[in-house]
């Protein structure tokens, strides 16, 4: 047996064949002879027997003109690799030149005939940056977090010229980290903060030189889906249970928004009310201004009074009152 032989003869099933595309012994005859290994039926047999036995998934098929053998263990069907593969272009965070690297490691996971139909039909490609350094904050950041460590580093802002500016003074920040999530095209860091005894964020691509450090921190239990929806997509402000009432048109719009945390109060032929636990936040506040009336704050009263305050302040900037 050539070992030679047989690891060519499996990357052709591989990368050629699925239940649709089978090759007879004399295909795979004229395959391997073109990559210099000399086969006949009889090696064929064998080697796929071996393949078999070693525990790859190699199929036969006795169809009349359609048969022959195909490959059938791939570890991600059509469907899974075209979701990362839109995943891997749509995001912002990642360089072109990393995002054709991480789509050819994909493709590379399927047979030739699957990879076409989704290299024919990837259209879209966000906008990326140009820093890669938010693939080396990861690095770091996911090995602090296996190894339980602290971390410090460098955080910035850009002003309106793309200049970084360093929070602090450039002083380092502390914390210790508790998740990455992915958000809205951004990478975020959530950590816990020792000296202010609370759990904040920081979007990874504004961290720079972090450095890790051993800690004593006893880690608590924390839910990163609660955090994440209180939080209302990254904007910190004051925790408040809200009552909402809302046109029934917008239900799936509000059970997108709020998910499993939300709690139906009432509920009519034109309105549902909801009680739900949020940061009061601009981007809160936001949210509810995209729907103008039909969406109305019921509860807390100081809640209520605030929004409106805010909306009245927009008004009268557009020369509304």
């Amino acid at each position: 047996m050539s070992k030679a032989r047989i690891i060519k003869l499996l990357k052709i099933l591989q990368d050629k064949t699925d239940p649709d595309h089978v090759l007879n012994s004399e295909q795979l005859i004229t395959m391997l002879n073109e990559q210099g290994e000399d086969a006949e039926r009889k090696t064929i047999y064998s080697d796929i027997r071996s393949l078999q036995n070693a525990g790859y998934q190699i199929e036969s098929v006795r169809d009349g003109r359609n048969s022959g053998y195909y490959y059938d263990d791939l570890k991600l069907d059509g469907s899974e690799l075209r979701v990362l593969a839109d995943a891997v272009l749509s995001n912002n965070f990642i360089t072109d030149r990393k995002s054709d690297e991480l789509l050819k490691k994909l493709l590379a996971m399927t047979n030739e005939h699957e990879r076409k139909v989704i290299e024919k039909t990837l259209t879209y490609r966000h906008d990326k940056t140009g820093n890669e350094q938010i693939l080396y904050n990861i690095d770091a950041l996911q090995k602090a977090l296996y190894e339980h460590e602290a971390i410090s580093f460098a955080y910035f802002d850009r002003n309106i010229r793309r200049e970084k500016s360093y929070r602090r003074k450039g002083q380092r920040y502390h914390t210790i980290p508790y998740a990455l999530i992915w958000s809205q095209d951004r990478y975020y860091l959530i950590g816990y903060s020792e000296s202010h005894d609370d759990f904040t964020h920081y979007r990874v691509d504004r961290m720079e030189r972090i450095e890790t450090e051993k800690t004593d921190h006893q880690f608590r239990p924390f839910d990163v889906s609660d955090y994440v929806s209180r939080v209302f997509e990254m904007y910190r402000g004051q925790d408040e249970v809200i009552k909402l009432r809302c046109e029934q048109k917008l239900a799936q719009e509000v059970s997108d928004q709020f998910g499993d945390s939300m709690i139906v109060t009432a509920e009519n032929e034109s309105h549902f009310e909801i009680s739900v636990r949020v940061q009061r936040s601009p981007v809160f506040y936001s949210w509810l201004f995209k729907y103008g009336s039909q969406i109305e704050i019921v509860s807390p009263e100081r809640v209520r009074r605030e929004y409106g305050e805010m909306c009245k302040e927009v008004m009268e900037r557009y020369g509304q009152l």
